[in-house]
């Protein structure tokens, strides 16, 4: 071969094994990034990238690393497969744990279903829904318990007076019968002696003297039981209406009782923070709108989300969130006029229901949702832009209610993964 052939060719192979060395260069450098960053979310390869980065520097000879890295991976999968089935034993456990209580049955529907679509953001939004009725259900059965807790101790008072006059006027009626049976034996007493006096008496006038004095007697034993039954009587009198005074202040205090429950079921139809009706309320009005809509009528539910609620939370903290919640609400009770209702769901989510079509409906929606992006609310120096997602469906009076908003639910859902501040229709 000529000498410049073979300088060619070394020059060839020189290039070659530089393009080599820069591809091996690259595809270490891109081992090592991948690995550090897989080895931060799994804790089962801490130690490979140092492997790795020993085994691809230059003279390196031992293969032995790739049955370690292997083997580390294959850790990694079943750690990683543990910690999925790790997820789904806690939503079981939280699944079992609450079944049996009614109210919460849609909750729990909701879960299941997310946890079938294996969705993050489902499962989050159904797991914030379950445990927010929770709440509202335990806040609501303490605040009941304690008013209910005052009033049966004040019955249990009544009830110890109640006991108490009527140990009083048993020990009365002992004591009246002991009084009788007293005063019918000095009577009898009394009678025997005057006879007596009569049988042997001879002298008028002395036998006129002792069967007077014996009336005497008589006279004073009658007065002194009068007065002690009189006096038991008087006593007894103003025990009872002192009963009756208490029972009066007592149905008072039940009937205030009942004044209170009713204000606080009325409170628990409505949200304190922002004002508008709450879940319970609309749940009451989604049943008694599907119920009474006659075939052919028209209306339609929408369910809102505001966007990215939880990172104004963590960056801004809740007072801001508050903020949001309440300047939101009022555009949304702004957008609506009887009988369209509007109500807070729970967290972050409102829900509303318009008495028209789907699509007039959508128009309308776009409208509040339009309000919505021009709001800005104050965090200190901060100025916060907000924005807001719906679904929109139809409501059909022979579905379900709960079909009705999870119809609704799933187009919001699909509002949010296409990048939110938009409305979806349910269907389309």
């Amino acid at each position: 071969m000529p000498d410049s052939d073979l300088r060619k060719t070394v020059i060839e192979l020189e290039r070659s094994l530089d393009r080599e060395k820069a591809l091996r260069d690259a595809t270490r450098r891109v081992a090592l990034r991948s690995l550090a960053l897989v080895s931060a979310h799994v804790p089962a390869l801490e130690g490979t990238v140092r492997d790795v980065n020993h085994a691809l520097e230059p003279g390196a000879r031992d293969i032995g690393w790739l049955d370690r890295l292997s083997g580390q991976l294959a850790d990694a999968v079943r750690s990683s497969d543990h910690s999925e089935d790790l997820a789904e034993a806690i939503l079981n456990v939280v699944h079992r744990g609450l079944q049996g209580f009614e109210f919460l049955d849609s909750e729990l529907d909701a879960l299941t279903r997310a946890v079938d679509h294996r969705d993050k953001m489902e499962i989050e939004r159904a797991l914030g829904r379950l445990f927010a009725v929770l709440h509202d259900k335990c806040q609501q059965a303490m605040s009941e318990r304690e008013e209910l807790t005052q009033v049966v101790g004040e019955i249990w008072h009544r009830l110890e007076d109640v006991d108490t006059a009527l140990s009083e006027d048993e020990a009365r009626g002992q004591r009246a019968r002991k009084s009788v049976s007293e005063l019918h034996a000095g009577i009898s007493g009394d009678v025997e002696d005057i006879r007596g006096r009569v049988l042997s008496g001879n002298d008028l006038p002395t036998l006129r003297r002792e069967v007077s004095l014996g009336l005497d007697r008589m006279i004073t034993r009658v007065s002194h039981f009068r007065d002690a039954q009189e006096t038991e009587l008087r006593a007894a009198e103003e025990r009872n209406r002192a009963l009756r005074s208490k029972g009066r202040s007592l149905e008072g205090q039940v009937q205030a009782l009942r004044s209170r429950l009713q204000q606080a079921r009325a409170e628990a139809s409505r949200d304190s923070l922002t004002g508008l009706p709450n879940r319970n309320a609309f749940e009451q009005r989604l049943r008694e709108l599907s119920g009474a809509l006659a075939p052919g009528g028209t209306a339609s539910l929408l369910v809102w989300d505001i966007d990215h609620f939880k990172a104004i939370n963590d960056q801004y903290g809740h007072s801001a969130g508050d903020k949001v919640l309440r300047a939101v609400a009022e555009i949304l009770a702004e957008g609506v006029q009887e009988p369209d209702f509007v109500a807070r769901y729970g967290g972050e989510e409102f829900v509303m229901i318009i008495h028209r079509g789907p699509d007039a409906a959508h128009a309308q929606a776009e409208t509040i949702r339009q309000s919505v992006s021009h709001l800005v609310v104050r965090a200190g120096s901060k100025r916060l832009k907000v924005t807001i997602s719906a679904g929109v469906t139809g409501i059909d009076a022979n579905a379900s209610p709960e079909a009705v908003f999870d119809a609704a639910d799933h187009a919001l859902l699909q509002a949010k993964k296409h990048g939110r501040d938009r409305i979806e229709r349910a269907g389309s």
